[in-house]
C-alpha cells in the first residue's frame, strides 16, 4: 500500500517537477540499502583484511597459488559470498571477496557501478598476478563483466544474476517509480555523469565478445530483479559462456542452492593453462 502511494507521488511530481525527481531518484540508486545478511564471516573469518583506496576493502584467505575473486551485488554483503568461498579448494586458491564502497559495516555515503568497476581493477593490482576464477553477483557481476571485457587478467568468470546492460536497469528503475519521460531522461545523462563511464561501455551484450575464456552464468528463470532475459543475452554475446538456469529461487536465494554451489564448485575446478604464480602476501 505505502509502495503505490509513493509510486503515485513520484508519478505526479515527476510530470511536475521533471529535475527535482529525477534528482530524487538518482539519490535512491546511489543509496545502498542496509543489508540484512550478516556482518561477520563467523566460522570463515578471513586471514587478513586491507584497504583498497579510500572505500574499498579486501577480505584475504590464504591459500593456493592461485586466485579466486569474489564481488558481491549491490546493497548486498561480501558475506554473501561465503558459501562459495568455502566451496573453492583453499589448497589450490588463496581466495579474495571484495568489500565495495557503501557496503561495510558501517553506511560511508553514495556507491554506484563505477565505484564497483574501480574496486575491481583495485583488487587485480593488489592480486599482482592473473585471477584464475572471479565470481560476481547482480551489478557485482556486471562489473566484473565489464572489467573483463578490457582485461587478460580474468581467466574464468563466474556471473550469477547478472546484467547484460545498465542503461536497462536504469530505465527498469525510473519504471518502478512512474517516473515521466522527461524524469527518465534527466536521470539516465545524471547516472551516466555520476558514473563517468557511458552507458555504451557498460553494454556486456555489445561487448562480450571481447571476453575471452569460459564464463559460466548462473541466473534464475524468475529472478524479478534483473530478468532471465538478461541472461541469455549474455550466453549469446559471450564466446565461451554456459548457461546454468535455474527455478524459483529468484535473485538472491540462488546464492544459498547447495546445487549451484556444487556448479561452481565443479567450475572452479577444473583444469586452467598454466599461468603465472599469484605473488606472496606481504
Amino acid at each position: 500500500m505505502l509502495l503505490s502511494v509513493f509510486q503515485t507521488l513520484m508519478a505526479g511530481y515527476s510530470r511536475l517537477l521533471p529535475g527535482s525527481a529525477s534528482d530524487t531518484a538518482l539519490h535512491l540508486l546511489t543509496t545502498p540499502r542496509v543489508s540484512r545478511g550478516p556482518l561477520s564471516f563467523r566460522t570463515s573469518e578471513p586471514d587478513l583484511t586491507v584497504s583498497l583506496g579510500e572505500r574499498a576493502q579486501l577480505a584475504i584467505w590464504q591459500g593456493g597459488d592461485e586466485a579466486a575473486l569474489f564481488v558481491h551485488g549491490w546493497s548486498g554483503r561480501a558475506t554473501q559470498m561465503l558459501p562459495f568461498i568455502d566451496a573453492v579448494n583453499g589448497n589450490r586458491y588463496t581466495r579474495y571477496a571484495l568489500i565495495l564502497p557503501g557496503h561495510g559495516e558501517q553506511a560511508d555515503g553514495p556507491a554506484h557501478v563505477g565505484d564497483f568497476i574501480a574496486a575491481i581493477r583495485l583488487a587485480l593490482d593488489f592480486i599482482g598476478g592473473p585471477v584464475s576464477v572471479a565470481l560476481g553477483h547482480s551489478m557485482g557481476a556486471g562489473a566484473l563483466a565489464h572489467v573483463a571485457t578490457q582485461e587478460s587478467r580474468i581467466g574464468r568468470l563466474v556471473l550469477i544474476a547478472g546484467p547484460a546492460e545498465f542503461r536497462g536497469m536504469v530505465n527498469n528503475f525510473a519504471s518502478f517509480l512512474h517516473l515521466g519521460e522527461r524524469a527518465r531522461l534527466q536521470l539516465l545523462q545524471k547516472m551516466a555523469a555520476r558514473v563517468g563511464i557511458g552507458f555504451d561501455a557498460l553494454n556486456i551484450a555489445r561487448l562480450g565478445k571481447q571476453i575471452r575464456g569460459p564464463v559460466l552464468l548462473i541466473h534464475d528463470t524468475g529472478d524479478r530483479e534483473i530478468p532471465f532475459a538478461e541472461g541469455l543475452r549474455l550466453q549469446q554475446a559471450i564466446p565461451e559462456a554456459t548457461l546454468h538456469q535455474t527455478q524459483g529461487l529468484g535473485h538472491r536465494k540462488v546464492l544459498r542452492d547447495a546445487a549451484v554451489i556444487d556448479t561452481v564448485k565443479a567450475f572452479s575446478d577444473s583444469p586452467l593453462p598454466s599461468q603465472a604464480p599469484l605473488k606472496a602476501l606481504a
